[in-house]
C-alpha cells in the first residue's frame, strides 16, 4: 500500500517531470506527459512531505526529506544522490521523527534549503519532544543555522523576500505561527492560534504591505501583517482547516480561497476577509486548493472526503465538474490527524493537468479539459456488504437442503418393507 505526498512539477532538461514521495520509503520521478517512471530513489523511512525541484542555472536538483531524519539532494535528471545530511542524530528510541517538505530560498547571498523536523521519544529514560527549523546550503548540504521552535510538529516552511528582509514562515501543531529572519534564524515575531496549524500559510501583497494568510484547526482564517504579526482581519468557518489558504489574482480582483472540514470552499475578499461565495462539497475538504486557468475558465481544485476532485469556478463558486479519485483501501476516519495529498495543477504542453496521489494507492494525472467526463461509479463498503448475502444465498440454500435431507434420513424409523416382512414360524 502506497500513500502519496503532494507532487512537485518542473521542467528538467527539456522534459516535464513530476516527483512524488510515498510511505513505502521511495521517491518517484515520472514523465509528466506519459506517466512513465524515470527513476525511483529509496530512503530509510517514510516520505511524508512533498519533494522540491531547484535549478541553479547549470543543473537541476531535487530535494526530499525522509522520516529517517535525513535530507537528500539528487540530480533531478538522473536521480543520483549528490549529498545527504542528517538534521537529527539517530539513536534507537521508542519514538520517531517527521520532517517537513524542503523549501528553497537564500541565506545572505547563498542558496539554501529550509526544512522543519520534529523528533520524539516515549522511553522512560529519555522522554521528550523537540521541533527545529534548519537551514542548509543548497549545493553542499552544510548546516547554516538551526532554531528550536517548541515541542510540536512543524508545517512546511515558506520563504519570501519582502520589506527589506528575507523571511521564513512556519506553523506548528501547538498553534504558533513563527516569522523568522532567514539570514540569522532569529524569531522576529510569533502569533498564537486557538488550535493547531497543520499547513503552511500563504502570502498576500496588498497596497505596499505584505500579509500572511493562515488557517488553523480552530476553523479561522487570519490575515497577519508580515512586519509585525498584527491581525488585519479574521474569518471563521464551521470546522477545522487542514490545508493551506490560496491567494489568487482574478483580473482586477484578489481573492483568498480556503477549504474547511465543514464541507465548504470559501472565497474571501483579500483586503477585508469578507465572504464572496461558499461552495459546498458535501464532505469535509482536507486539501489545499490549487488554481488552473483552463480556456476562459479559472478553476479552483480541491479534494474532499467524498473521494472526489472538485473543480469550482473561481469567479462564481459553481461546480464545473467532480471526478472520483478512489476510496481508501482500509477503514479510515475523515479526520486531520493525517494530512493527505493536495492536488497540484500545471500547464504541460499547452494543456492543464492536475496531479493527485489518492489514498486508494494510485497516482493520477487528470487533464482538466476532459476530466469532467463520466467517472467510474463509486463503490462503497455498504454496497459490498449488501451484495455479500446475495452472493452467499445459493450456497447457503444448498447447505440447508442437504442438512435437512440428512436429518430426515437419520430420524426415519427402520420399518421392514412388506416384501421382506418376516412371518413367525409355525410351532407345529
Amino acid at each position: 500500500m502506497t500513500v502519496w505526498t503532494s507532487a512537485a512539477v518542473a521542467r528538467v532538461a527539456g522534459r516535464a517531470l513530476v516527483a512524488v514521495g510515498s510511505y513505502d520509503h521511495d521517491l518517484y520521478c515520472l514523465d509528466a506527459v506519459t506517466g512513465e517512471l524515470r527513476y525511483s530513489f529509496t530512503t530509510g523511512g517514510r516520505v511524508q512531505s512533498s519533494p522540491a525541484f531547484w535549478s541553479d542555472g547549470a543543473s537541476s536538483w531535487l530535494y526530499v526529506a525522509s522520516n529517517d531524519r535525513l535530507v537528500y539532494a539528487l540530480d533531478a535528471d538522473l536521480g543520483r544522490q549528490r549529498w545527504v545530511h542528517a538534521v537529527e542524530s539517530y539513536s534507537p528510541t521508542l519514538g520517531g521523527a517527521r520532517l517537513s517538505a524542503p523549501v528553497l530560498g537564500r541565506v545572505s547571498d547563498r542558496p539554501a534549503v529550509f526544512v522543519g523536523h520534529w523528533v520524539w521519544d516515549r522511553s522512560l529514560s529519555s522522554s521528550f519532544q523537540r521541533a527545529r527549523l534548519s537551514a542548509l546550503t543548497a549545493r553542499e548540504g552544510r548546516p547554516i543555522w538551526s532554531v528550536d521552535l517548541g515541542d510540536n510538529e512543524l508545517t512546511a516552511p515558506v520563504f519570501l523576500g519582502r520589506e527589506g528582509r528575507r523571511w521564513v514562515l512556519v506553523g506548528s501543531s501547538s498553534g504558533v505561527l513563527f516569522a523568522i529572519d532567514a539570514d540569522t534564524g532569529r524569531v522576529v515575531w510569533q502569533h498564537t492560534e486557538l488550535d493547531a496549524i497543520r499547513s503552511p500559510p500563504a502570502v498576500l501583497d496588498l497596497e505596499a504591505k505584505s500579509w500572511v494568510i493562515s488557517g488553523s484547526k480552530y476553523g479561522a482564517v487570519r490575515s497577519l501583517e508580515l512586519s509585525t504579526g498584527r491581525v488585519g482581519w479574521s474569518f471563521k468557518t464551521g470546522d477545522r482547516i487542514a490545508g493551506s489558504p490560496m491567494v489568487a489574482d482574478l483580473g482586477s480582483e484578489r481573492r483568498v480561497f480556503v477549504g474547511s472540514y465543514d464541507g465548504g470552499l470559501y472565497a474571501l475578499e483579500a483586503a477585508t476577509g469578507a465572504l464572496i461565495w461558499r461552495y459546498s462539497a458535501g464532505a469535509g475538504i482536507y486539501s489545499s486548493p490549487t488554481l488552473a486557468l483552463e480556456g476562459d475558465r479559472a478553476l479552483v481544485l480541491i479534494s474532499a472526503w467524498d473521494h472526489s476532485l472538485h473543480a469550482v469556478s473561481a469567479l462564481r463558486g459553481e461546480l464545473e465538474f467532480a471526478t472520483f479519485t478512489g476510496r481508501p483501501l482500509w477503514a479510515v476516519a475523515g479526520l486531520d490527524a493525517s494530512l493527505w495529498a493536495s492536488p497540484v495543477s500545471a500547464k504541460i504542453n499547452g494543456r492543464w493537468v492536475s496531479f493527485l496521489g489518492s489514498y486508494d494507492g494510485t497516482f493520477r494525472a487528470l487533464p482538466l479539459d476532459d476530466a469532467g467526463r463520466a467517472a467510474p461509479p463509486i463503490r462503497s463498503n455498504l454496497s459490498f456488504w449488501l451484495s455479500f448475502p446475495l452472493a452467499l444465498a445459493p450456497t447457503l440454500g444448498l447447505a440447508l437442503l442437504l442438512t435437512h435431507r440428512h436429518r430426515s434420513r437419520v430420524q426415519k424409523p427402520d420399518v421392514p418393507s412388506p416384501e421382506c416382512r418376516q412371518v413367525p414360524e409355525n410351532p407345529d
